[in-house]
Parts: C-alpha cells; structure tokens; sequence
C-alpha cells in the first residue's frame, strides 16, 4: 500500500467540500438570463398544483352547465308532451273525454296519482263511460286511456297520463273563488246562481331524473271542456227501436240479403225472428239471407234485444214469387189496316204488372196494365219491337221480336156466278200496295178456268158444277203475299150432273162429338157414281155408291177446313160442291 494517503472503505461518502457547501447554501432564486440551468422542481410543483386548482373548478362549473342545460331540455321535451296531450283531448268531443273508461280503472287511476296531480284531483269529480259495467276492465284502450302512453325522446323515456273528471263554475263570478271550477260533490256556494258544466282533464308528463323527488319528475296541465247538455250525463240510453223494412217482395231461388236496422239500446243488440220464408235465416247481426224455397205471403216479426234486455218488435209481410219471366210471341207480320190484338204472356213476378213496349208499328200501341198490344197498323216498315213488364217489385224481363207491316191488298171480286160452257175472259183482282212486278196464282178454280200467272187474269170456258171457293194469291217481289177466298156458284143447264146436297156453305162440328152429313147428286148419266172428298177434318170419311153419299166420323182436330166433295158419273162428268167445315 503506498505511503501518504489514508485507505477509505469504499461504501463512504465523502465529506463535502467548500464549494459545495456555499452552492447548498444559497437562497431559491430564479436564475439569470442566459443560465440555462431551468426551472426547479418545486416550482414545477407549485405550478401544477395552481393549474389543477383552476381546472377542477372549471370542470365542476362545466359539468353543472351541462347538467342544468340537460335538465332545461327534458322539461321542455315534457311541456311540449303535455301540450300535445291537451290538443289530443281538445280534439274530442264532451261525449269521448271518458268514453271507453270503465268506473273501475278510472278509481284506480285516480288513486295512484302522484302528489303533484292530486292538488288538481282534489277539485275535480271522476269521469267515467256510464255505458260500461261499473267493473270492467275497460280503459286501456279509450280515446284517453287510462294506462300511461309512453314515448321515448333523446333516450328519455316519458309517460302521458289523462285524468279525466267533471267541475263545475259560476255563471257570473265576481270573485277568484266563484271564477274557480269545483267539484260538483262540494256543495255550491252560491246556489242561487247558474252554474256551468265542465269537463276538466289534467295531463301530466312524468320522467326519471335523481334529483326530483322520488328519483320522478312530473310536469302536470290542465284544461276545462264544456259538457253543457252533454248527453253522457244521461245514464240510461233510450230502448231500441226496429226499423220497420216495410212488405218485402221476395223470388225463388233468390237471395234477399235484406238488414235489418234499429236505433237505440245499448250495444250490442241481438236480432231474432220468427215466421220467415221457408229457407231464409236471419243472423243475430240483423242480416236476413239464403233463399227462399216455396211460394206464398208469409207474416214475419223480428225481435231486438240490447245490453238492458230491453226489447223491440215489428211485423211486416213477405210475399214469395218465382222470377218474373216473359214469353215472346215470335216474329210478327201484319196487314195495314188490319187489326191486332196481341198479348204477350208472362209467368212469376208480383202483381200487378205494368208493361211498356219501344219500338211498335205506327198505329200500335200496348196496354200498360194487361200487356196487350193493340191498334191498326198503317204504315208498310219493319220494326224491332222490345216490350218489358215489371212487377211490384221493380223487378222486371223483356222480349224483343220484329214486326213487319205489310201493305200489299188484294180486292174482293164478290160471289161470282156462271154456268156450265159459259166462256170467261177478263177478269181480275186488283192489287195494290206491295212491290211490284207481282206473281199469281189460283186454287179451285170452276173446271175450264185458269189464272194468269204474270197478268192475274182469269180466263176459260166453265166445264162443271156447282160450287167453288176459288182462293187467288198474289206476290209481290218484296215476298208479301195475299189470298182472297170468294165464292163461285156454276149452275148447270138441266140434266147436266151436279151436287144438289148439302146447300149450306159452311157446317161446324165439335172435337169427339159424331157428325154424320148426307152428299146428293142429280143429273148426270144415272149410273156409276163415285165420291170423293177432300180437305174433310180429321176423323171424318165419305162413303156410299150411287146419288147418295155420307159424310161422317168423331172430328178430332180443331180447324177450319175448305172441304170439296167431288162426285163423277159413268160418262166421266164431274160435279163439285164446296164449303167450310169448322171444328172447335
């Protein structure tokens, strides 16, 4: 170990010199510009703490700020609330404040109404729906329910209550205590005055915040409605009463689908009914359906029972028809100047009828009570005819049908009378009307005669007896056509064959009754006499040999018939007699 300074353990500290001595013990002072020895670290310290005291009172006056700004804002969201739900029940009726309210649930509304509500409670009477059971759990669903309406703003979660009573005011006040609306179970102050009804309904609002009482606030509004002469005062509504429907005209296999109405009684009210058409049915709602089955007027009395059990009858007939059916009469075609009797059937409807007809020739015209369409036509034209009943009913059906007017006319030459070899020449029937060039042409002409078919004359030498219902037809080129029957007698020099028998020109029989007619013929060759008949009615033949024939049989048609009863003798001579032989 070297000699001259003493050995130091190595854990020692030296001892401070001078210097640093003098360093330690000068005062804290800042230093001079230029010395960049900094600031020390208890000023640091005295700093941050001045910095932190200023910050946290900046952030306790920020944090109320906002606190106060967020208060400020959910008022203002529940005042506008409670305004929308005065509008809401400013909207309704007197008669819908407590529509829907049931006794029950309004008394449990009004019992649990904060602190802040009931001030306004205290003066006001409850109102309920005096329609509903005095128990009913009815509320809810009221135009001002009795469950809170809830609705969330800004994550605010707000509740709308109604409060909805009865209060009444003086007609005249003077003073701040008459000017205000009471309950009516308080008695009146001035009972001599009139007083005015109000409704009053109380709104609140209600929302969570921890600094209101009870952790809930509550902003509460009220406003008074007149209920002068409301009728929900009146505690019995008045009976029901049915609608009578008056007689009701009813089809067949169709369905009425006839309601009844009533007014009156309290909901709901129940139908019954007794002596309905066979196949009808009425529902409790009122609404008779199905169809009806079997004809005939039936006497029928609903019932109405309401809520009350108060009850409604009315009576009234119901007549049971098939449907209203026409049948059309087809295609019509008639001569101008001739006259019409035409009656349109029809089946089923409710009498009377009442008919109406478009579309008739000129000179037609129908019955508005029988259908019947009658008249003489005048004019030639075709014409689409629709003719239409409608029954008591209104119910109605329609034919349509063309009629046509035709015009062409043949004239009537009378009887005519020759003898047997008499020539005849020139003549004719005229013809009128129609289109020409006409077309002609003739049946039973007298033996010898013909017609000309462009000319109609008729022309020839008369060959037989005795008689003749000559028919001459004559066409036009438009397809009219018209027959003229006339008689023509042939007399016959003596000798000459002939039927002297039956002299009558027409004879009737009846169906199933037995006729029995005599046929005689004179002159001729006296020998080989042979009869024949034509046209005869059915049921009817001609038998016999010689001068004699008979006619008979049982008719068993209807008709009448053009018969000609020829007879012809051995020298080959003939000999006619006709006439009309009508059957009914």
């Amino acid at each position: 170990m070297p000699v001259g300074r003493p050995a130091r353990c190595a854990s020692a500290r030296p001892y401070p010199g001078p210097r640093t001595r003098r360093a330690l013990a000068r005062p804290l002072t800042r230093l001079h510009a230029g010395d960049d020895s900094g600031f020390t670290l208890i000023e640091v310290l005295i700093a941050m703490a001045v910095i932190g005291t200023v910050m946290a009172a900046l952030a306790v006056f920020f944090t109320n700020s906002l606190h106060f700004s967020g208060q400020q804002r959910d008022k203002q969201v529940a005042v506008q609330l409670a305004g929308d739900a005065v509008e809401r029940a400013r909207a309704l009726k007197g008669t819908a404040l407590s529509a829907g309210r049931s006794q029950a649930r309004t008394m449990a509304q009004w019992n649990s109404a904060p602190a802040a509500v009931r001030s306004y409670l205290n003066t006001t009477q409850p109102a309920w729906d005096l329609l509903l059971n005095a128990s009913s759990g009815e509320g809810d669903t009221a135009p001002l329910p009795t469950a809170p309406n809830v609705v969330k703003v800004n994550g605010v979660e707000y509740k709308q209550y109604w409060y909805v009573g009865r209060c009444r005011q003086q007609g005249r006040p003077t003073t701040a205590a008459e000017r205000a609306c009471t309950s009516p179970e308080v008695p009146d102050p001035a009972p001599a005055s009139v007083d005015v009804p109000f409704f009053r309904v109380v709104v609140a609002v209600t929302w969570k915040d921890t600094d209101c009482d009870g952790g809930e606030c509550v902003y509460v509004t009220s406003t008074l409605m007149s209920a002068a002469g409301d009728a929900l005062f009146k505690i019995k509504r008045p009976a029901p009463m049915v609608t009578s429907p008056g007689t009701q005209y009813g089809y067949r296999t169709v369905e009425p689908n006839l309601q009844l109405l009533a007014s009156g009684g309290r909901l709901p009210l129940t139908w019954k009914a007794t002596g309905l058409p066979p196949g009808l049915t009425m529902t409790s709602g009122g609404l008779v359906e199905d169809t009806p089955t079997q004809l005939g007027t039936y006497t029928v009395t609903v019932t109405i029972t309401d809520r009350d059990k108060d009850t409604d009858t009315a009576t009234f007939t119901w007549a049971v028809a098939d449907p209203l059916e026409l049948t059309g009469p087809g295609d019509q075609a008639t001569r101008a100047g001739t006259a019409v009797s035409l009656p349109i059937a029809s089946a089923g409807g409710h009498a009377p009828l009442s008919w109406t007809a478009t579309g008739l020739p000129t000179g037609l015209s129908i019955n508005a009570t029988t259908g019947v369409v009658t008249g003489t036509p005048t004019t030639y034209e075709t014409k689409t005819v629709t003719v239409k009943a409608t029954d008591k009913a209104g119910k109605s059906d329609s034919v349509t049908f063309t009629w046509k007017v035709l015009t062409l006319a043949l004239s009537d030459p009378g009887t005519r009378t020759n003898t047997v070899g008499n020539a005849v020449s020139g003549l004719y029937l005229t013809a009128t009307g129609g289109k020409a060039p006409y077309a002609w042409s003739a049946e039973n002409l007298p033996a010898g005669l013909q017609i000309n078919a462009s000319t109609g004359e008729i022309r020839g030498t008369v060959t037989a007896g005795t008689r003749y219902l000559a028919e001459v037809t004559v066409r036009d080129s438009a397809g009219d056509e018209v027959t003229r029957r006339f008689q023509w007698n042939v007399s016959v020099p003596a000798g000459t064959l002939a039927v002297t028998a039956p002299t009558a020109t027409s004879q009737t029989g009846t169906v199933g009754t037995a006729v029995s007619l005599t046929a005689t013929a004179g002159g001729g060759s006296g020998s080989g006499y042979v009869w024949t008949a034509a046209e005869l009615p059915p049921g009817l033949t001609i038998t016999g040999s010689g001068r004699n024939a008979q006619v008979s049989g049982t008719p068993t048609t209807a008709g009448t018939y053009v018969v000609a009863l020829k007879v012809t003798d051995s020298a080959q001579k003939s000999a006619t007699m006709m006439f009309t032989w009508t059957v009914k």
